[in-house]
């Protein structure tokens, strides 16, 4: 009875070991986090595309990542734009590239809630950032999904020195897409669809 119970518990240990360690992705320092997102996964594909189509940027070159934008409206964003954006940053770090962090304001900010250091207020950021290059993406939204369209830019004379397109359905972000719903606001008016997901897909905490 005692070697029944102890194969048991040693089975079991070993499964829970093997279920841990299924569900964490190792690093090279040896660290354990969880594994990639599918919007980081996309943003290393993208990247992984831009640097192979490179055709000027050098890595000690100073490059700098803007937020991604919709396609239709080139003032806004959203939070699939604000997060791809992050994944960016990582994944072209991440290949050796020399970044320039925008939102690093002037002074650090020491407050009751906290210090902080990043800012989007233009009024706290550097006057002068030396950068020729910076990556720019567009986002097109359709009834599947979301199109990425991203592209290094030299600024000095707007030559695309590198492009790459990317895409992903609902069921790839389902923390940040959703299908449409069979009434749907736009224009401040109520359209009825015959189904869910006729129209574009709508971005989870987007108000528009």
């Amino acid at each position: 009875m005692r070697i029944v119970l102890l194969l048991s518990s040693v089975l079991l240990l070993t499964a829970c070991a093997q279920s841990e360690s299924s569900d964490m992705e190792p690093l090279a320092s040896g660290n354990q986090l969880p594994q990639r997102s599918a919007i980081n996964h996309m943003s290393q594909q993208i990247v992984n595309e831009l640097v192979r189509q490179n055709d000027e940027l050098k890595s000690n070159q100073p490059l700098l990542v803007a937020t991604p934008v919709l396609l239709d409206d080139l003032k806004r964003t959203n939070a699939v734009g604000l997060q791809l954006q992050q994944g960016f940053i990582s994944a072209l770090h991440d290949n050796q590239f020399s970044l320039v962090d925008i939102n690093v304001g002037d002074n650090i900010r020491v407050t009751p809630e906290g210090d902080f250091l990043l800012t989007r207020d233009w009024k706290q950021l550097p006057p002068d950032i030396s950068v020729q290059h910076v990556l720019v993406s567009t986002m097109s939204l359709n009834t599947l999904g979301v199109v990425v369209n991203s592209r290094i830019v030299n600024v000095t004379n707007n030559r695309v020195v590198s492009a790459s397109q990317g895409s992903f359905s609902v069921k790839d972000l389902p923390g940040y897409l959703k299908y449409s719903e069979k009434v749907v606001s736009q224009d401040g008016l109520l359209y009825r669809d015959s189904s869910v997901g006729v129209q574009e897909v709508q971005v989870k905490g987007d108000t528009k």
